[in-house]
């Protein structure tokens, strides 16, 4: 029975954390838990992607050899729920101030140790840290403005022209003046100081 739940609440192939087997079989204890999830790994219901992570394999033949994708795994593990965003050259095609695409991960992420500080995974594609400060719905479009102008000097654009499009996307989302100053405090230390002035000149030009 518990077998036939796990195939109807997950797709083939689709990254599942342990929290999600608990609430879909409704197990509370844990030791339950995990003589219930080593019993749908041993009998092949589930198969273990990596410690913590499963997947259900293909039921064709053909593709029963195949793993979750890295980008399922990457956005299960660290970006859904607006939990996490990619920043780096990802951020910079994603608005448009750069037509390179980067299959390199570049991960910033509320689910990892806020001592983290680029942790590199699955043989150096992926670079995870924690955020300047935790990531909402409510501020992590804000995040991804800051770390806009933080790549700025990567875009394809000169100056003048990446900052008519960080005005643009301030006035698509809505973003207050006074929200980017609070959240840039939060960038410190010497090495944010270039970051922090580039800040100030955006906010200037931009006279919002």
């Amino acid at each position: 029975m518990n077998a036939s739940i796990i195939m109807d609440a997950f797709d083939e192939r689709e990254p599942i954390v342990r929290d999600e087997i608990q609430d879909v079989l409704k197990i509370e204890n844990i030791n339950t838990l995990n003589q219930m999830v080593s019993y749908l790994v041993s009998f092949g219901i589930l198969k273990r992607y990596e410690n913590g992570l499963y997947y259900i394999p293909s039921s064709t033949k053909k593709f029963s050899h195949l793993k979750p994708s890295l980008k399922d795994v990457i956005n299960k593990k660290y970006l859904q729920g607006n939990q996490g965003i990619r920043i780096g050259s990802y951020l910079l095609n994603k608005y448009r101030f750069t037509s390179q695409v980067s299959s390199f991960y570049e991960i910033l992420s509320n689910n990892v140790s806020i001592h983290t500080r680029s942790k590199h995974l699955y043989d150096g594609k992926v670079v995870v840290s924690y955020p300047p400060f935790q990531i909402n719905k409510d501020n992590i479009h804000i995040l991804e403005f800051l770390e806009l102008i933080k790549y700025l000097v990567y875009s394809d654009y000169n100056i003048e022209k990446s900052k008519i499009q960080l005005q643009d996307i301030l006035k698509s989302q809505g973003i207050k003046k006074e929200e980017i100053i609070h959240y840039s405090e939060h960038y410190k230390g010497k090495r944010y100081a270039g970051f922090r002035r580039t800040v100030h000149s955006v906010l200037v030009k931009l006279c919002i």
